[in-house]
């Protein structure tokens, strides 16, 4: 039976939010997801979409993109809804362009691990490697988030330039802010810390083999 690696992404109190609200932040995900998706590179097995109303899931043969996708759709979404994920590595049931469709041990064990995500209160569960490195990816990306929830509008948007490469005085100069507001913004919020987690996160994932999957049609091969 075929083997991906699954994403999995739970979107926290979605059914909660005023019609007015969820258009403004639903409104476009779906393209956004659909975009993302022809963006990467390799091409997902299945791209990115929405499931259930509440998940957005995709299937993929390396985990090397997943943290960025998570962070992206995270980002889309703040403020008006929070995130959890799974990521795990497992076989499918069955292809299927229906994600909804596909099933296999790999879902079963997405959909225990968001199940306990939900009732421990965690963020994230990594269950694409060994024990020591799901451990690790765990860690880190708990640490990351955490304090990514802990800045203010101003340390986040601070934090995104700087992820993105700009220096703190460019980062000063775009925002019309003085030098020192931008740099009080980078250490009270600890930008540098969420970007060297990010940075080993990325390593350890682009360090995991990816899985040969000739006899499954990518995305955007249909």
């Amino acid at each position: 039976m075929a083997e991906c690696f699954l994403l999995l992404v739970d979107m926290k109190g979605s059914t909660d939010l005023t019609p007015r609200v969820a258009e403004r932040v639903f409104g476009t995900l779906e393209e956004r997801l659909a975009e993302l998706s022809r963006r990467l590179d390799p091409a997902p097995l299945l791209g990115l979409s929405i499931s259930y109303g509440d998940e957005v899931a995709g299937l993929f043969d390396t985990p090397a993109h997943l943290y960025s996708i998570v962070d992206q759709i995270r980002d889309w979404l703040h403020p008006e809804v929070a995130i959890r994920f799974v990521a795990a590595h497992g076989s499918i049931g069955r292809y299927s362009q229906d994600i909804r469709q596909v099933g296999g041990e790999v879902f079963k064990r997405a959909d225990d691990a968001v199940r306990a995500i939900k009732k421990e209160r965690r963020f994230c569960r990594w269950l694409i490697g060994d024990g020591t490195t799901n451990a690790a990816l765990d860690a880190l990306t708990e640490i990351s988030n955490a304090v990514l929830e802990d800045m203010t509008v101003y340390q986040r948007e601070v934090y995104r330039l700087l992820a993105s490469g700009l220096s703190q005085a460019e980062i000063a100069g775009r925002m019309g802010k003085h030098r020192q507001s931008v740099s009080d913004a980078v250490r009270r919020g600890h930008a540098e810390l969420v970007i060297e987690a990010s940075a080993a996160i990325s390593e350890l994932l682009f360090g995991l083999p990816s899985i040969e999957n000739d006899g499954l049609s990518r995305d955007n091969e249909k």
